[in-house]
């Protein structure tokens, strides 16, 4: 299962964990949480966000925080948690998604 984490005033994210929908290379769970991130990293960073990742592919671990409050980059992140959301609707057996609170 993958689980995302979300800081409550989206200022980053955590996600780890496999879909285990299909086997390696033909997971549509998987591939769709993963172009979501990248997008969601990369446009952050294009907006001018200033952030760290940090990931391990062998832990399947992956997270995003900005280094300091981006308002564009916030909903960005906010944007992301809500598809995640609407993925775990369609396939909750295999996406968990929480946001914390304060």
């Amino acid at each position: 299962m993958i689980r995302a984490t979300f800081e409550h005033d989206f200022s980053g994210f955590s996600l780890s964990g496999h879909a285990g929908y299909a086997e390696a290379g033909e997971d549509i769970v998987c591939a769709a949480v993963s172009a979501m991130t990248n997008l969601t990293v990369n446009g952050a960073e294009a907006l001018g966000a200033a952030g760290e990742v940090s990931a391990d592919s062998g832990e399947a671990y992956v997270s995003y925080r900005l280094r300091k409050p981006c308002a564009e980059a916030a909903k960005l992140l906010s944007a992301f948690y809500e598809e995640l959301r609407q993925l775990q609707d369609q396939y909750p057996e295999f996406v968990r998604v929480q946001k914390n609170t304060k």
